[in-house]
């Protein structure tokens, strides 16, 4: 199971590595400034990084009727090709939960970013419990209440009996 933690400067070459080789960085010096950052971390090496906002009204600012409110709101993901399909984004999606609640805040939301992966993204995030909400159009939203993928994680940890 990786260490999900908060970034350091020290992470920040490798997260530029890893944001660049998945499309989503451009090359340039990794600068994370207004954003909350935690990253995934195996056998010492970070594999995956997610930037988010605790405290985002993303459907409010686009005027997105079935937006449900305030919420936090993931900005990008991202998992190293040799860590996929381990766990390491079910972790860093967990993680992201848990940090919305104890912010007091109840729904996750993002937009799967476009591009050549863009169908096993959306695949990830429907299996953690997320769904498309609005019309089915490019830089839909999609999300979910907290307890759907907090619940699932405490389910699947043997928390709770199945």
């Amino acid at each position: 199971m990786p260490l999900i933690r908060d970034i350091t400067q020290a992470d920040y070459s490798m997260v530029e590595e890893l944001l660049f080789a998945n499309d989503l960085g451009n090359g340039r010096f990794y600068e994370p400034e207004g954003i909350d950052v935690i990253v995934a971390e195996l056998h010492g090496s970070v594999v995956g990084v997610a930037e988010f906002k605790l405290h985002c009204d993303f459907g409010h600012d686009e005027r997105r009727e079935a937006h449900p409110g305030e919420q936090t709101f993931i900005l990008t993901m991202a998992v190293g090709d040799t860590a996929r399909r381990s766990g390491v984004g079910r972790a860093l999606l967990i993680e992201i939960a848990r940090r919305s609640q104890e912010a007091g805040n109840t729904f996750l939301a993002l937009v799967p970013q476009e591009g050549e992966d863009a169908t096993s993204r959306q695949a990830f995030f429907k299996a953690c419990g997320l769904t498309l909400y609005g019309p089915d159009t490019p830089g839909a939203a999609w999300g979910c209440p907290l307890s759907r993928i907090l619940n699932a994680d405490a389910t699947s940890s043997g928390i709770f009996p199945s």
